[in-house]
C-alpha cells in the first residue's frame, strides 16, 4: 500500500461518518434517476449509522454551567 493510500484511509477513517454523508449528500443533489434512488438509499443507510441519540446526550452534557469556561 503506497503512502497516499494510507493517508487517503486514515483521513476517512478520522471523518466517518460525516465526510460519506456529505458525499452521499452530494451525489443526491447531482444525480438523475436511478442513480439518484440509489443515492438516496446510500444516504439513509449511512445516517442511520450515527448514534444521534449520543450526539444529543452530549450537546446537553455541554449545555449544563460547570462545562462552561470562564
Amino acid at each position: 500500500m503506497t503512502l497516499l493510500c494510507r493517508l487517503q484511509w486514515r483521513i476517512l477513517r478520522l471523518s466517518y461518518p460525516w465526510l460519506p454523508l456529505a458525499i452521499a449528500l452530494w451525489r443526491l443533489t447531482t444525480s438523475r434517476g436511478i442513480q439518484r434512488s440509489r443515492a438516496q438509499a446510500k444516504f439513509w443507510l449511512l445516517s442511520v449509522r450515527i448514534d444521534f441519540a449520543n450526539l444529543m446526550a452530549i450537546a446537553l452534557d455541554m449545555t449544563h454551567p460547570e462545562y462552561w469556561l470562564l
